[in-house]
């Protein structure tokens, strides 16, 4: 999946997607993962009914995210069918990895120790499931 993470921001006082997404984009990408081909009047029925927006909105948000490689975007007959360019994990993981690699690029230790602080505090469990994960992580680079 090929998204341009440059056109996105993250915003850690937001809520799920909206953490990365605009309100708009991200509840046009909820509806996206659910159906497989759509067109920008589909999306447009479904959000009309939940808030006062207009056509064109639809349309503008749309064309981006496929600008920004969320949606693919096709020309058949006059009108240009949609679905997502990749699944909501695929999505997730994709995003997550490039904040993280960001994050860890220009501040690894103190990113990677309060990674390891707020895991303890909230679950003590979690820092064992942790160390498991790290060690399998050395033994299969070890293979």
């Amino acid at each position: 999946m090929a998204l341009d993470f440059r056109s996105f921001t993250f915003n850690p006082h937001k809520k799920g997607l909206r953490k990365i997404l605009g309100d708009l984009e991200a509840e046009i990408m909820e509806i996206a993962w659910k159906d497989q081909d759509f067109l920008v009047r589909d999306i447009y029925e479904i959000l009309k009914r939940r808030r006062k927006i207009a056509y064109t909105t639809v349309m503008t948000v749309m064309s981006r995210l496929a600008d920004k490689g969320l949606l693919v975007k096709k020309k058949q007959r006059q009108a240009y069918v949609y679905n997502a360019a990749a699944s909501r994990d695929e999505f997730m993981q994709s995003t997550l990895k490039q904040i993280i690699n960001g994050l860890l690029d220009d501040f690894a230790t103190p990113v990677m120790s309060q990674f390891v602080d707020l895991v303890g505090d909230e679950n003590p469990a979690r820092i064992h499931q942790l160390a498991e994960m790290i060690e399998a992580k050395k033994r299969q680079n070890d293979d």
